[in-house]
Order: structure tokens, then sequence, then C-alpha cells
């Protein structure tokens, strides 16, 4: 056994520990560190231990694509917790103002926005500052109780007929011993095909919820859409 099976067995068995302490968060950081190594050796083998290893733990429906082309906006767009893969950074590059809570994530992530640690409930912008705001599969993250602020935020920031756009994953209600909910993508972009995979700690969450929100905070919803257990919103701000 090489140095990386014995880094990513650790790695694995150490993940197993988190888990056991509901510490969901340090248990996918040490599962991500993982497929890294098995991707950078690209031991097919590996990889599928580490499947196998997600799988005991985590629900994840069949693996979906999903196409993107850039925004058509003038303005500025702001990203919601726009670390770790920077999809919308990678569709419109230094037109993207990408907040995350974490510095790390927004380090790791290869794009030309402009990049904030800031917290989504408290953003520190004027009010309409941006043409449209942007969540790809961010809310998911963000504890249920957060997220109405969050959209009466983005509401404050967003210019007269800003749009907001929303896409995320209709988790449903909790089943079996799964303490994660896990989504793989390919997300097809014009120069890139990224392989991304969101993972979180099980809370329901569904279309009719967020569109609920966006009632709540005063948006009008001009455009939904569900594509397997991806959901699509475009909600504007009238006035």
């Amino acid at each position: 056994m090489n140095v990386e099976e014995n880094t990513i067995k650790r790695l694995l068995k150490d993940a197993e520990l988190d888990l056991m302490e509901d510490k969901l968060d340090d248990a996918v950081e040490k599962v991500r560190k993982a497929i890294d190594l098995a991707k950078a050796k690209g031991n097919e083998n590996l990889l599928t231990q580490i499947m196998e290893f997600v799988q005991q733990f985590s629900y994840s429906p069949k693996k979906q694509s999903l196409q993107l082309i850039p925004i058509e906006t003038e303005g500025y767009i702001l990203d919601i917790g726009g670390g770790g893969e920077g999809i919308i950074g990678k569709l419109n590059g230094n037109q993207v103002v990408a907040i995350d809570k974490s510095e790390k994530e927004l380090l790791e992530t290869e794009n030309k926005a402009l990049k904030i640690v800031m917290d989504a409930t408290k953003l520190i912008f004027l009010p309409k500052s941006f043409s449209v705001c942007t969540a790809f599969f961010s809310l998911m993250y963000i504890p249920l109780h957060d997220h109405l602020k969050i959209f009466e935020e983005v509401y404050r920031v967003l210019e007269s007929n800003g749009k907001f756009l929303i896409w995320d994953v209709n988790i449903p209600r909790k089943f079996a011993d799964y303490k994660a909910f896990l989504i793989q993508l390919n997300v097809e972009l014009p120069t890139e095909d990224v392989e991304a995979g969101y993972g979180v700690l099980w809370q329901m969450q569904s279309i009719d919820y967020f569109k609920d929100l966006a009632q709540k905070s005063n948006f009008n919803i001009v455009n939904e859409w569900m594509k397997g257990d991806i959901l699509y919103l475009e909600l504007r701000k009238i006035g």
C-alpha cells in the first residue's frame, strides 16, 4: 500500500469518527481531500471505495446534469455562497462579487470574481447595488431559520426590476438512518464541464418552500422549473 492509499484510508477513518459526533462539515472536508488525492493519482478503484463509504451515511439520488450559459446583465452580480466550485464566477467572471462565510472556500475558488468574506444575512452593501443576485446550491447549506433574512437582504441590495436566481435541490422528508443528503452534478459550462457534489446535514426543502419565502419578501416569481431533483426559481424585485 502506497503513501496516498494510506492517507486516504486515514482520512476516511477520521471522517467516520466525525460522523459519529455529528460533525458533518469536518467529515465532508476529509472526504473531499480523499477524493482529490484519488483523482490526482487517477485511481478509479480508490474513488469507488470512497463513494461506497459516502453512501453508508448519505442518501444520493442519481447523478444529474445541468447546462448553464452566462447571465445577461450589464450590472454586477452578487453570488451568495460563491466559494468552492465558484460556478457563477466561472460563467460571468469579473462581473461577479462572490461572498461566502468561509475564507477557505473562497481561497480555493478559481475564477475571476471579486471574493469577499461575508455573512449573507448581513450584506454590507448599499441598497440597489446589484442588478442580479444568484444562489447556486448554496441555500441548502444555510440553516432554514436564516433563509427569510437572506431573501430580505437580497431584495434590499437589488436594483428595481433586479433578479434573484436560485438553483438548488429538493430534499424530501428524512428516511432510513441517513445523516446527510448529497447531490452529484455534472455542470456543463460554455468552456468546461465541472463535476460537483453538494452535501449537507438533512433539512427538508422544496420549490414550494422557496416560493413561499419569495412571496414573504415581496419578490415576484417570473420563472420556475424542476428537473429531476434540481429546482430553479427566477424572482424579480418590482419597484
